[in-house]
């Protein structure tokens, strides 16, 4: 053994576990559950792996673990939801202001005023 091979980082990289099949559950029952949802890749850091954050059209969202970006895709093919890198674009304002509380609310097109009232009234001459 030498002196500084002591120090040397291992050129090996660590076989990273497949997620669980329970995680993988999750994010295809919240993909098919919710409208409006987009997914999210985040790289891994020094202390959590790769996952995935999935966010729906309120901003609720579920982040879990993933094996690497080929498994992210494939999930995000097969279930129709468009795949973002988190690192490029951010994330998305509805998810920051659902995190803080801040709920918008849907108007719907029944609580919206029917058209002829917005036009010309006859006995206004």
């Amino acid at each position: 053994m030498g002196l500084f091979d002591r120090f040397r980082r291992s050129r090996r990289k660590s076989p990273v576990p497949a997620p669980s099949a329970q995680l993988t559950r999750d994010l295809i029952a919240f993909m098919r559950e919710r409208d409006g949802v987009e997914a999210f890749i985040e790289p891994p850091t020094a202390v959590w792996p790769m996952s995935l954050c999935l966010v729906d059209g309120d901003g609720d969202s579920v982040r879990r673990p993933i094996q690497n970006e080929d498994q992210a895709r494939r999930l995000c093919n097969d279930n129709r939801v468009p795949l973002y890198d988190a690192r490029i674009v951010g994330y998305p304002q509805r998810m920051k202001d659902y995190q803080q509380g801040v709920r918008h609310r849907r108007v719907s097109l029944d609580e919206m005023p029917p058209l002829d009232v917005l036009g010309d009234d006859p006995t206004e001459s």
